[in-house]
């Protein structure tokens, strides 16, 4: 018997037989997206509104925000004493925010980079060559401060109260909120008590090239540990938000403290108001819009007919004058939406008086 054998052979340099080409498979970056976005939970902003007892809160700079994501800018930026709020949504590189104030409470929408960064554990604040000694600067947790660089893994803040101080942390010890926190003031030690002018500048060692650990801003009193040669004196302050230890000197020029900016001729004008609403009166983010607050309180306000069944309600804030829109059947017949229980209730009408008998 003959076997017959044949064989295949490939040329010379040809590609070694495949199998059928891959399916390709779409960007799942997209589809992570949109599958998050399916399964995060909608926010309900009027829900959203009411405080948590014990709940984290945030820290806002006063600056330019939207009552909607795309809507159009508040025009008066505000400014001076940062805001309590609650984060509640955020969008890239927006946040929304729950704002709790005395009269009313509504949500709105700004920058993320205007939130103060706050203090998750207490930490030791590294604003030179760190010496790990006994001189230092501390800031406690709870304590806000300003973001202001960043490299690598760490993030260099500033905080500022009785005193200033700058320096670098790592990142895990910032977060965007934290628990309340109530400043407190100096704590006195027992040590005699050094007074300087603010400007006075913490150093690290006794001599004006040492690093600057802090320097006086709103306070004047210091409390004396050591006497020293050359107008020296070691120093130490503690409070709710820092701790310091260092060195002073009242011979040296002052330092520079980055003072809040607060220009009066650019503050903006309060309401005229002209009305008295409800309390729950709902305040909508437009005409025909959701709403996204209420007022607190019978509370006086600029209201202003604005499309049919509803007007424009102008309030005070830390913003300046917000415009919102409120709905109704009349200007003393508003709707409300405040969950029940949230706001005190509204002053009932005076009764009518009877007509009176001849």
């Amino acid at each position: 018997m003959r076997w017959t054998v044949v064989l295949v052979l490939a040329a010379c340099g040809g590609a070694p037989p495949r199998g059928p080409a891959p399916i390709a498979k779409p960007d799942p970056g997209p589809l992570v997206a949109k599958r998050a976005a399916a399964d995060r939970t909608p926010v309900d902003p009027i829900v959203a509104l009411t405080p948590v007892i014990g709940a984290d809160v945030s820290w806002l700079a006063p600056g330019q925000a939207q009552l909607e994501l795309d809507g159009p800018p508040i025009e008066n930026p505000g400014g001076g004493r940062p805001i309590e709020v609650a984060i509640i949504d955020e969008h890239g590189n927006r946040v929304r925010v729950a704002v709790r104030l005395d009269h009313a409470r509504f949500s709105l929408w700004t920058d993320r980079n205007r939130l103060f960064g706050v203090i998750r554990r207490t930490q030791r604040v590294v604003a030179g060559f760190d010496r790990m000694g006994d001189a230092h600067a501390t800031v406690n947790a709870g304590a806000r401060v300003k973001r202001i660089g960043h490299r690598n893994a760490e993030t260099r803040i500033r905080y500022f109260g009785a005193l200033e101080v700058e320096g670098w942390v790592p990142d895990a010890v910032l977060g965007d909120s934290g628990p309340m926190h109530e400043p407190r003031g100096r704590f006195p030690s027992g040590h005699r008590t050094l007074m300087v002018s603010p400007g006075a500048v913490i150093r690290s060692e006794p001599k004006w090239a040492g690093d600057e650990l802090a320097v006086m801003a709103n306070g004047y009193f210091l409390d004396t540990l050591n006497e020293l040669e050359d107008g020296w004196t070691e120093v130490s302050y503690d409070d709710g938000d820092v701790s310091i230890r260092g060195f002073v000197s009242t011979r040296l020029p002052p330092g520079q403290v980055h003072r809040p900016k607060t220009d009066p001729e650019l503050q903006p004008v309060p309401i005229t108001p002209n009305t008295k609403v409800a309390s729950g009166t709902c305040l909508y983010s437009r005409v025909k819009g959701d709403p996204i607050g209420y007022i607190v309180g019978d509370r006086e306000v600029d209201l202003a007919d604005a499309d049919l069944g509803w007007f424009t309600l102008t309030i005070d804030s830390p913003w300046g004058p917000i415009s919102f829109a409120a709905r109704g059947a009349t200007r003393s017949d508003l709707t409300p939406c405040a969950p029940v229980g949230t706001v005190p209730p509204p002053t009932p009408p005076p009764a009518p008086v009877p007509p009176s008998v001849p």
